[in-house]
């Protein structure tokens, strides 16, 4: 496991020793897809490292409609805020996929971070990386309409995970219109029609790629910065 360990940027810097050490703290477990790991509201007492799979961290809006804030892969954490503040959890953290996750204990977590400080000044770093993405999240939602939330998502998204080609389009394999339209605070309907919109349009074409498009940045931050 300490291979899997070493992936995560919070634990990448570590000699092979002190990366043995914080391993012999954790247990890790299978988690089959769609299943809830943390739930808004319960007390925490663990923090999680995807050692596979991925998951998303979500709340529930007054009207019922879930709010997705945030999609994390191998190699993030979660869990971390409820132990640094001792206050509840303050999102749903469910599974994407079948996953592999494991778990410190707070006691252990906290020993870790006094024996550890460098640990500790990379976590400060992810947990302001964390908030940053979620105010830019909740500003997307509160002063853009759909279109333009949507213009801004795929640009971030490819930013984040797509891959540049030679004629300067990003190929990236894009969530579901139901995951996205739960990040951007709509319908799936509204984002199909959005994005097959941008497909006849020619701004998001097929790719080589199983479910991968390409994406024309430059026609997408012209519509972004388009008056609404």
């Amino acid at each position: 496991m300490r291979e899997l360990f070493r992936k995560a940027p919070l634990f990448s810097e570590l000699n092979d020793s002190e990366l043995d050490a914080i391993v012999a703290l954790a247990s890790s477990s299978s988690v089959p897809k769609k299943s809830i790991v943390v739930q808004e509201g319960e007390v925490g007492n663990a923090l999680f490292v995807i050692l596979s799979g991925s998951v998303k961290i979500s709340y529930y809006a007054s009207d019922g409609r879930e709010v997705v804030l945030s999609l994390l892969h191998e190699g993030s954490i979660f869990g971390e805020m409820s132990l640094l503040d001792k206050r509840p959890r303050s999102a749903t953290v469910s599974t994407l996929e079948d996953s592999r996750l494991a778990q410190i204990r707070q006691n252990d977590f906290e020993h870790l971070l006094l024996d550890q400080p460098q640990i500790a000044l990379k976590l400060l770093t992810e947990v302001v990386s964390r908030l940053r993405r979620t105010s830019m999240i909740l500003e997307r939602i509160s002063t853009m309409d759909v279109p333009h939330r949507l213009y801004d998502y795929i640009q971030d998204y490819c930013k984040r995970f797509g891959a540049k080609d030679e004629d300067g389009y990003y190929a990236v394999k894009l969530q579901t219109h139901q995951l996205i339209a739960d990040q951007l605070s709509t319908s799936r309907e509204t984002i199909s029609r959005a994005i097959s919109a941008l497909k006849k349009e020619g701004i998001l074409l097929p790719s080589e790629g199983r479910g991968e498009v390409r994406v024309d940045m430059d026609a997408i931050e012209t519509l972004l910065f388009a008056i609404q």
